[in-house]
């Protein structure tokens, strides 16, 4: 055994754990739940029965079948699609499954702290806007204040020639 797998979570038995919606496949599906061939159905309700992967540590990356009703009506249809894997396996796809669940964790916290950062760069820019308004502002009236100036001599200089 090396030694990065030997202090593994896994192998002490520990891991992360999670429920509900945090405890989905730390892996894309290859296929949707309900799009494969043959069907398998419920021999309680008739209804064709999603294949999951679980990621319990029992039986990390093993697909089954098991009804939705199960759940509501707890008859508790469940096949399996796979054969049990091995201990090796089981220690393998769990600490895959726990690294992936960690840096999951790692890019929210980094994008939580991208946002408090993106707040501060707004408020500068949204500043900085404001103070290019002002500016902005003041040579306007400042060109305006020239073209009077200029329409004024324009005009004087005007009356002279034709006075």
């Amino acid at each position: 055994m090396s030694s990065a797998s030997r202090g593994s979570s896994a192998s002490r038995g520990e891991g992360i754990r999670r429920r509900g919606a945090a405890a989905r496949s730390p892996v894309p599906y290859r296929e949707e739940p309900m799009e494969y061939e043959p069907a398998i159905f419920c021999p309680k309700c008739g209804k064709k029965a999603p294949r999951w992967i679980s990621w319990s540590p029992a039986n990390p990356g093993r697909r089954y079948y098991a009804c939705v009703e199960a759940r509501i009506e707890q008859h508790g249809f469940i096949q399996w699609h796979d054969g049990p894997t091995t201990e090796f396996l089981r220690r393998l796809l769990g600490d895959l499954r726990d690294r992936v669940w960690r840096l999951e964790e790692d890019v929210d916290a980094l994008l939580n702290e991208g946002d408090s950062r993106a707040a501060a760069l707004t408020d500068g820019v949204i500043g900085g806007n404001e103070k290019i308004a002002s500016v902005s502002e003041k040579c306007v009236s400042r060109e305006m204040l020239l073209y009077g100036i200029v329409l004024f001599l324009s005009g004087m200089v005007l009356g002279m020639i034709l006075g």
